[in-house]
Formats: C-alpha cells, sequence, structure tokens
C-alpha cells in the first residue's frame, strides 16, 4: 500500500507526566491527541467528535490497525477517550482535558 503523502508536518509533543501517570503508550497518547484535535476542528460537521474511521488514525501514524484499534480501547478503558454508542464517534474525556491539555496550560502559567 502506498504511503499517504500529507501536506502538512505531523507531530505531537507528549506530556509525558500525565502519559506516564495514566500508563499509556507513546502510541496511545499520540491516537488520544490526534482525536482531541480533529474533533475540536472549528470546520467540523460533527462539533466536539472525531467521525473519521480509527484505519484513518492508523494511516496518520503508520501504525498498524490492530495496534490503532487496541490504543482507541485502551483510551476507552481508561476512561481518556469515550466513543458514542450510536455513531461510533469518538471524543477525549473530561479526564483528557482536566489531566492533559489544561493541566498543561496550568503548570505554563505558574511560569
Amino acid at each position: 500500500m502506498p504511503k499517504q503523502d500529507y501536506q502538512y508536518d505531523l507531530y505531537t509533543t507528549i506530556v509525558h507526566k500525565s502519559r506516564v501517570k495514566h500508563k499509556i503508550s507513546n502510541n496511545d497518547y499520540c491516537i488520544a491527541n490526534a482525536i482531541y484535535h480533529l474533533a475540536n476542528n472549528p470546520d467540523s460537521k460533527f462539533k466536539g467528535w472525531y467521525y473519521g474511521k480509527i484505519e484513518t488514525l492508523a494511516k496518520m501514524f503508520e501504525f498498524s490497525r490492530a495496534t490503532a484499534y487496541n490504543s482507541v480501547q485502551k483510551l476507552i478503558d481508561k476512561n481518556l477517550v469515550e466513543k458514542d454508542k450510536e455513531t461510533g464517534f469518538l471524543k477525549t474525556s473530561k479526564l483528557w482535558w482536566s489531566d492533559f491539555v489544561n493541566n498543561t496550560i496550568i503548570d505554563k502559567s505558574k511560569n
């Protein structure tokens, strides 16, 4: 399968303190972070939700399909990602916001 030629730089800044606290891998973190950012795209049809395929997340990071599915399930089990039962759409949880996003903002503002 040919690699997707993305027209942008793809990178993830990992907050290791939170990652280690929640016992998630770097791959899990990348998946959750992508879900967070894609769900918060202001041009999204379904604001607040990632409605793409998990396979698309796998391709973005050159992970296997199984790795991406396992990461999503692990993130759901740890209450870091929520899945809508009717649509299958994904979003990061309030726990992700408080421990990964807001915590980083607060830590930076203390400096």
